[in-house]
């Protein structure tokens, strides 16, 4: 069974999201014969490569919120990280734009080591406060995991995986996915947002045995979505 997560490095929530599923996985019988594969999101396309915002700024204006209520947001989050065993700085991040750090997951997969290098970018952003457009963290984070320093260099100043992010971005546009977590499973349904251990747990058990009751499964279209989570009908066809 094939599990896609769609996340970007910025989203507190699919930090704390990626914990909630590694807890579900825990107590999945079939855990070992998933396929997870992160898929590419940017929440917000246009931030360059420096550092020119706070997080509290950001809430500030992006939310309407005054400063004590968007103090208040981002201790929930931190405090929602610390309960899942999280060392979450979200209020000391270093914003900047995370499209080459995605080009990097691509890479570091091509090479065994997506999993380490997503864990690690995560780990830099939310608990090292790095800024993930500078190269030369990112060379240093890659380096952390295995990878190759003169390669990793190599990648960066290239163009190198732009079409694979673009690719998994263009998926997302194309089937309505606007906010991230989303978690799509074996192309037959889907959640939204950082859900519980128990709504994972539950969604990788029913998409399991969906998955033993048909042999086609495929994305849908005519996704539909509650505040709960999102669903996609199993008789329709199309691509998330």
């Amino acid at each position: 069974m094939k599990l896609e997560i769609w996340s970007d490095y910025a989203c507190p929530y699919c930090y704390i999201g990626k914990r909630f599923l590694e807890a579900a996985l825990g107590e999945f019988e079939h855990a070992r014969e998933i396929e997870i594969v992160f898929r590419a999101f940017e929440l917000d396309p246009t931030s360059g490569p420096a550092v020119t915002t706070t997080t509290l700024d950001r809430i500030m204006r992006k939310y309407g919120k005054s400063r004590s209520d968007a103090q208040a947001m981002i201790d929930h989050i931190t405090s929602m990280g610390e309960r899942c065993g999280l060392d979450m700085r979200y209020a000391s991040v270093r914003y900047t734009n995370t499209f080459d750090a995605h080009r990097l997951t691509k890479f570091a997969e091509q090479h065994g080591r997506g999993p380490d290098m997503t864990e690690r970018l995560f780990r830099a952003y939310f608990t090292d406060n790095a800024p993930l457009a500078d190269h030369d963290v990112l060379a240093g984070l890659a380096q952390d995991v295995g990878l190759d320093d003169d390669a990793v260099r190599a990648t960066l100043t290239s163009t190198a995986f732009a079409e694979d992010v673009r690719r998994d971005e263009t998926r997302a546009s194309q089937a309505g996915i606007h906010g991230v977590p989303f978690f799509a499973f074996d192309g037959a349904y889907a959640l939204s947002g950082a859900q519980p251990k128990a709504q994972l747990l539950a969604a990788l058990r029913q998409s399991w045995n969906n998955a033993r009751k048909t042999a086609s499964k495929s994305p849908t279209s005519g996704m539909t979505c509650d505040s709960t989570g999102c669903v996609i009908p199993p008789s329709a066809s199309g691509s998330p």
